[in-house]
């Protein structure tokens, strides 16, 4: 029987639906990572500090599709009865807010994936000077033993 102690270092890697999390070359869910991060404090607060503000960048994004949608229904109305000059001044707040909330969204966004990397590296620097070896018998004409390799 062979004892394996090894580095369980987290790697990621940008897939089509967000992060994809990796332990070692097992892929593992964000729900384990975040479990993962939960029995030490500073990982888990920078972790914590992702999520608030990827909910943020959420939030931003619905406020520019919202803004964007409703700039865009103002600008291209075809009421008879307004102008376009009176379009053009209906359109210009909200597609303005659209635009800012882009804004605000690629801001939070990345942060949230800096403070994401952050804690990925502070739990990965944990194993830094950890030695991995492996313990296995051996039977040899010497007779039995263990082998320490690493």
């Amino acid at each position: 029987m062979a004892v394996n102690v090894s580095a369980q270092e987290i790697t990621t890697f940008t897939g089509i639906w967000g992060m994809e999390y990796y332990q070692d070359d097992k892929e593992i869910t964000k729900k384990e990572v975040k479990d993962l991060f939960s029995k030490n404090d500073d990982i888990y607060s920078d972790w914590k500090k992702a999520d608030a503000k990827k909910t943020i960048a959420t939030i931003a994004v619905v406020g520019e599709i919202v803004g964007v949608a409703w700039g865009s229904a103002e600008l291209f109305n075809n009421d008879p009865f307004v102008s376009d000059r009176d379009k053009g001044r209906k359109a210009i707040g909200p597609l303005l807010g659209g635009i800012g909330s882009g804004l605000i969204a690629i801001i939070f966004l990345n942060g949230s994936y800096k403070a994401r990397k952050q804690a990925i590296l502070a739990y990965n620097k944990q194993f830094d000077k950890k030695t991995v070896f492996k313990l296995k018998p051996v039977a040899n004409e010497n007779g039995l033993g263990i082998a320490l390799r690493w």
